[in-house]
């Protein structure tokens, strides 16, 4: 790139953060006002709770008792719905949060290579400037892949706002709205319904936190990637049923930002890659040496379960059926093990990929078996 273009570049990039530092300010504010607001509606919600069993124990008129129970229920939405509101703005806050931080690491770098006589700076955004050779030039083709990116990005959180804790929110109003009618004709079912409408505001919850931690989770920032993996090891289990066993060996330690998010997006995705392909268990280790951090993560086929015996005799008696069966229906049989062999072959070639260009970016050493049930990361000193 030339001086010009990097000059360019730059200023764009300045113009962006100038940008993302006012949605900052925004969200900030936002979340002030949020947060003072679910205070003061789990304040009322507690007190229509206490309200409501007062009620119950002194036997009052059930009059009474249906008002107790409908302010409980509205209390317990608009509560409900500020605490969603609070979670999803601070899910955003720290993906803005990242791009501001990395622009401002990136600045001076372009900037002195702007000075330096035009030199496009080494490193992960070298491939991107390179790529770029129509339209406005190469910081436009930069800009356009950055801001492509970002799209990308919020479009996928978007959707699946939309079918997670939008929907249950949904279904959250819709029950509201049912338990309110039957405290009007029939108070005994309003009673079990408002139970089922509180085991739904604690699901929609729990699925927004998940949702949350799936995005960006917050203990990485806060704690590191040790604590982030265990906490996600135990997730992954509770919602896949497959055992993913954790283990960190050696003093371990923090990363840079960018590595440690790095290093666990790998992870994740090679366990859930694991999970996918039906592997009965999954490990996690690290092994922690003064500066750096050897991960390795192994899933167990569902072959290994067979014992040798088992595996014999599923081949001789695969070799009786091809003589008894006509020639078409056998090759459709293989063609059939063929592709169950093929989602049972370790990771796939595609999550492989991405991953080593992840790590590429960041240094990374990337080691994979030849049956793809086994893949290492090893950052640099």
């Amino acid at each position: 790139m030339t001086a010009d273009s990097l000059t360019t570049l730059a200023d764009e990039l300045e113009q962006d953060q100038a940008t993302i530092q006012r949605e900052l300010e925004e969200i900030a504010l936002l979340l002030r006002q949020a947060g003072t607001e679910v205070e003061r509606h789990e304040g009322r919600r507690v007190q229509a709770e206490e309200r409501l069993a007062q009620i119950e124990r002194d036997n009052r008129a059930p009059e009474q008792l249906v008002e107790a129970r409908v302010q409980l229920l509205t209390q317990t939405r608009r509560a409900t719905t500020m605490q969603s509101q609070v979670e999803v703005l601070g899910g955003k806050q720290r993906v803005l949060q990242r791009y501001h931080d990395r622009i401002d690491e990136a600045l001076p770098v372009i900037r002195a290579a702007a000075l330096g006589g035009g030199a496009a700076p080494a490193g992960p955004g070298a491939p991107l400037a390179a790529s770029g050779s129509a339209g406005n030039g190469p910081a436009g083709a930069v800009s356009a892949v950055v801001l492509a990116a970002q799209e990308q990005m919020r479009r996928e959180i978007a959707r699946q706002m939309h079918d997670g804790p939008a929907q249950s929110i949904a279904n959250i109003a819709l029950q509201a709205q049912i338990v309110q009618r039957l405290f009007e004709r029939d108070p005994a079912r309003a009673a079990q319904a408002l139970a089922e409408l509180v085991a739904m505001v604690q699901q929609a919850l729990d699925a927004t936190k998940t949702f949350i931690f799936d995005v960006r989770p917050m203990v990485l920032d806060d704690l590191g990637l040790v604590p982030t993996l265990r906490r996600s090891a135990a997730e992954r289990t509770r919602r896949s049923g497959v055992g993913i066993h954790f283990d960190s060996v050696g003093t371990d330690g923090r990363l840079g930002t960018e590595v440690e998010s790095g290093l666990f997006r790998m992870i994740d995705d090679a366990v859930t890659a694991y999970v996918a392909v039906r592997a009965t268990a999954v490990t996690i280790r690290l092994d922690w040496s003064e500066d750096a951090v050897r991960v390795t993560i192994a899933g167990r086929s569902p072959r290994a379960e067979q014992t040798a015996e088992q595996r014999a005799k599923a081949t001789v008696a695969a070799a009786r059926r091809d003589r008894a069966l006509p020639g078409a229906l056998a090759s459709m049989i293989h063609e059939q093990e063929g592709v169950e062999a093929a989602r049972n072959a370790g990771l796939p070639e595609s999550i492989v990929t991405e991953i080593e260009q992840r790590a590429a970016g960041l240094g990374i050493a990337v080691t994979v078996t030849d049956d793809r049930w086994q893949i290492e990361l090893a950052t640099g000193h």
